[in-house]
């Protein structure tokens, strides 16, 4: 969850009263201190690790309270159980288990344990083993720092600078990748004076990082005397807290330690306010939450539920502008109609009072059909023109939205309109039954119970307006939907939507991958299974490999396949036969090196005209709350270097009674497996 106010804690580096210590962090505001579980100079005998239970200070001098929510126990940072020396490797591996079997005890909240090197096999299984052997076991916390400074030393030219950064990112993703992105292990980062480029800094923010170390030596002293960041460090601090990072001010006391923390509290309340942006404060509490997509074809919406996409005032606006321009359309067409056909009936010649076009314009259908409809409806033509009503049929109308933004749209454009309601859910079909006799009672409109896919009426729509969209576009069936009530839809008319877009971007997201392996409990091949699912979630903590490419494109009304002589095909029904499978590859060139945890999808739809709806990231309609993206993942996350080459073939699969994805990623000469296989773990029914 986003947090509300930035929480900071205070590294001690020795804590000889550790009960002063909290008394005195706590009086200036910080939220929790670090503090080493061994004094630092403390060295044990390796004969006596695990024996000697005089090694550290009585759990005593703090209450059971403030030891399992107010201290992060730091271990040894000298502990390097992956060193090449065997006598110190297992020397250190004894001291480690035994600072985490007193941490155990304790019962601290989170563990924070330093990571030398890219050679963790070691350290990843102590932890592992502490995992499995512990009921309530501690978060971990990785410390590396930002820059690498030996790397830096070695580096001879400005170009390989950058390595220096990189270095510290394959400690710790080598570490997290050998506990299986463990979701209770993460990251903590310890700043330095200088700051990488943006393209780091976006990498660690798809990293689960928990805490930012912020020494004191990168505070300066502003004019008055107290401490300050540069600008590009405020950035930073702001950027990782949006991310569910906590602050931890350590270091030499340059100044009060309440300076620091009342500063950086400054900073983040200075920070651009989230409220501007309607769809963060809807989001909040929701980040990197996972959500099963709805099926509502198969399944009836609960209140709860239409409740929610009603708040959505962007959305119904867009849908209002596009309902109105279709009804512009459709009346100008008519009068095109209406006045050729009168023509066509009389003798035309070339002082016909009806035709406004004189001397060398010929008064023709084609001339005719350049006219607005003002021009069409003058005071001549006016009483030629029927004004019958638009019929307009809002196809899985809910409890009214689209209902309302259609006669929103009839007083706009100043049309008259019949609107036909279709609903299947007994519940929905109450409340517009109810808002047609309470609301709507001086309106054209009725209400049809029914699947919009096996109903039969006339005469037909001029419009039928629908939201069937899903997350990624297609996902809640809407190509089936609509294909299934073409017959309600006189030729030449007008669907709202008219077309629609998916698209993927290949990210990093260690959070939600671990989330989707663990996201539903059961026999064990249910990681498969849910590895193999599309999740609906507000996405955060991830970072954007490469940019976002179109998959699939679905246009309505569809057309109908063709035969071996070029004929359109038709169904039982007479109804224009299609298809809606599809196939699509896609390729990314990486230029930097990542792991690959899935896909981000998105999509994009038009409504009618120019009016659009989006949630690709480019392009998101601004305030708009109705969907989150879909997270795609894969089984086994790839590490992909700068230089390589992302395939990805997605496959949108049909039978009689289902619709299923299947997927498949290759980079290089390595491949995943086939995705969702006959659709034997997600399936969309029909």
């Amino acid at each position: 969850m986003a947090q509300q106010e930035i929480s900071c804690g205070y590294e001690y580096i020795i804590t000889a009263d550790l009960q002063t210590c909290l008394t005195e962090a706590l009086q200036c505001s910080y939220s929790f201190i670090v503090s080493p579980i061994i004094h630092p100079r403390f060295r044990r005998q390796s004969t006596n690790a695990g024996k000697n239970g005089g090694f550290t200070r009585s759990d005593m001098v703090l209450s059971p309270q403030d030891w399992t929510s107010r201290i992060v126990a730091k271990l040894s940072p000298y502990i390097n159980v992956d060193s090449p020396s065997a006598t110190v490797r297992q020397r250190h591996e004894d001291y480690l288990n035994e600072e985490l079997s007193y941490c155990r005890g304790l019962g601290v909240p989170a563990i924070m344990i330093s990571i030398h090197g890219r050679e963790s096999n070691n350290l990843a299984r102590i932890l592992q083993t502490y995992y499995e052997t512990s009921h309530h076991p501690s978060l971990i916390w990785a410390c590396v720092p930002m820059l690498c400074s030996r790397t830096y030393r070695e580096c001879t030219e400005d170009d390989e600078e950058e390595k220096a950064w990189n270095e510290p990112w394959y400690w710790w993703s080598k570490f997290h990748e050998r506990l299986d992105w463990d979701k209770r292990v993460g990251v903590v980062l310890e700043l330095s004076a200088d700051l990488p480029s943006q393209e780091v800094v976006k990498r660690w923010l798809g990293e689960p990082v928990k805490a930012i170390i912020v020494p004191t030596s990168i505070f300066h002293n502003n004019k008055k005397g107290y401490p300050v960041l540069s600008r590009a460090h405020q950035q930073l601090v702001v950027s990782m807290v949006e991310h569910e990072a906590q602050v931890i001010v350590s270091g030499a006391r340059r100044s009060n330690i309440e300076f620091f923390v009342q500063y950086l509290h400054r900073v983040w309340r200075r920070r651009p306010n989230p409220a501007n942006d309607p769809m963060l404060s809807y989001a909040r509490g929701w980040e990197d939450y996972l959500q099963t997509p709805l099926q509502p074809l198969a399944d009836n919406l609960d209140t709860h539920t239409y409740n929610v996409f009603e708040k959505d005032p962007v959305k119904y606006n867009q849908y209002q502008k596009a309902i109105a321009q279709a009804l512009i359309d459709v009346q100008k067409d008519r009068a095109v109609k209406q006045i050729a056909e009168y023509l066509e009936s009389v003798s035309i010649n070339g002082s016909n009072p009806l035709c406004q076009f004189q001397s060398k314009a010929s008064c023709n259908v084609a001339s005719i059909n350049q006219c607005s409809k003002n021009e069409l409806c003058d005071n001549n033509t006016k009483e030629l023109i029927r004004d019958d009503p638009i019929t307009v049929m809002v196809l899985g109308a809910g409890r009214g939205p689209l209902v309302r933004a259609t006669f929103n749209a009839s007083d706009i454009t100043n049309t008259k309109v019949k609107v036909i309601a279709v609903e299947k859910n007994p519940c929905a079909v109450v409340v517009l039954a109810a808002q047609v006799r309470e609301v709507w009672r001086n309106r054209d409109v009725v209400v049809i119970p029914g699947d919009m896919r096996q109903i039969n009426l006339s005469p037909k729509a001029d419009i039928i307006v629908s939201e069937l969209l899903g997350s990624w576009g297609d996902n809640e069936l809407s190509p089936e939907c609509l294909d299934g009530a073409s017959n309600l839809l006189k030729p030449g008319g007008i669907s709202i939507p008219s077309s629609y877009r998916s698209y993927v971007a290949p990210i990093t997201s260690p959070r939600l991958w671990a989330a989707a392996k663990i996201a539903t409990s059961g026999i064990p091949q249910q990681k498969d299974k849910n590895l193999e699912t599309l999740w609906v979630v507000y996405m955060q903590n991830k970072h954007d490999i490469a940019e976002t490419k179109l998959v699939f494109t679905f246009n309505h009304p569809s057309k109908a396949v063709k035969d071996e002589e070029g004929c359109d095909k038709s169904d039982y029904r007479g109804l224009p036969l299609t298809n809606n499978r599809r196939q699509a590859t896609l390729t990314w060139d990486v230029q930097q090196d990542n792991i690959m945890h899935g896909f981000g999808g998105y999509f994009d739809c038009t409504l009618y005209g120019n009016e659009m709806i989006s949630i690709v990231p480019g392009t998101h309609s601004p305030g708009m709350i109705s969907w989150f993206p879909v997270f795609i993942p894969i089984k086994t996350p790839m590490r992909v270097q700068k230089g390589d080459k992302i395939t990805a073939t997605f496959w949108r699969c049909v039978d009689s009674r289902r619709v299923w994805y299947e997927w498949v990623v290759e980079v290089g000469n390595r491949s995943t497996p086939l995705h969702n296989a006959n659709g034997r773990s997600s399936e969309m029914l029909l």
